[in-house]
């Protein structure tokens, strides 16, 4: 039950409104031992099941809509008591290129290793953006990817239904949510997923800064910069994704580019 009340204080602390079943954070706080006693009892004898999520549309730090997955409450709690189980057994595999959403890491330390890229002699940059990257996640690599490391079959089937909930998309279908961005599971998951994107360019000596699906690469002459980025591509196909061809560039730092909140530009970077 401790860890119930821990995962709760964590969803309660990021806000948010009701899913579809209408209870928002102050109701269910006026109902808090009842909720957490019934979904313990549940995720503990296997007879819990999500319901479904709601869809909303956000701005983007940038231009357009970001999609978000609006879970219940207590869909909500029991995902984040799910990933205070899985962060400890992933995170220590994770490469020091990546950076959102691991303990001790930040924008701030990413822009530190964007600094260090620069600062070695690296002036061109790749700044990348894959499709959709939440919504594009395979969910049987997904699921491959846990059980490399997550045994409990308790565990992999709880992810799986949490993967199959329908949501309705863009085009007012109900299609598998997956790991649709607004759960809190869903940071860690791309971090799984993504793992793999990140050795595969260290393998190939690509120095990469990644936060979530937001990366850059670095390379020392524009040639080194358009193979990298072609490697990026290549590497992201083996994982069923894409770069988005409108909003991936190459850039020279003399140009200056925008990551994370920061403008980029010669030997200064300022937030925006």
């Amino acid at each position: 039950m401790a860890a119930m009340q821990r995962a709760w204080r964590k969803v309660e602390a990021n806000g948010g409104g009701a899913g579809v079943d209408g209870v928002d954070i102050a109701s269910f706080a006026e109902r808090l031992d009842e909720e957490l006693d019934v979904l313990a009892r549940e995720l503990g004898s296997g007879t819990y099941r999500p319901r479904p999520v709601r869809r909303i549309f956000v701005p983007k730090s940038g231009v357009g809509l970001r999609p978000l997955a609006m879970w219940t409450l207590r869909d909500r709690v029991a995902q984040r008591a799910v990933y205070d189980l899985l962060e400890p057994l992933f995170d220590p595999q994770f490469l020091p290129c990546s950076h959102g959403f691991r303990p001790g890491r930040s924008v701030e330390t990413a822009v530190r290793a964007v600094i260090k890229a620069r600062d070695a002699g690296n002036g061109w940059v790749v700044d990348a953006d894959i499709k959709d990257c939440f919504d594009s996640l395979d969910s049987a690599i997904v699921l491959k990817l846990v059980r490399q490391r997550v045994k409990d079959r308790r565990l992999i089937e709880l992810i799986r239904r949490w993967l199959d909930v329908r949501v309705l998309d863009a085009h007012g279908r109900m299609v598998a949510a997956g790991a649709a961005q607004g759960g809190p599971l869903s940071p860690l998951l791309c971090n799984v997923y993504l793992h793999a994107f990140d050795e595969a360019m260290a393998r190939r000596r690509i120095p990469l800064v990644r936060y979530a699906d937001d990366f850059v690469c670095f390379a020392p002459r524009r040639a080194d910069a358009e193979a990298a980025l072609q490697a990026a591509a290549a590497e992201l196909a083996t994982l069923k994704l894409e770069l988005n061809p409108f909003k991936t560039r190459l850039v020279h730092f003399d140009e200056g580019f925008k990551f994370l909140g920061y403008f980029f530009v010669r030997r200064e970077h300022y937030p925006l």
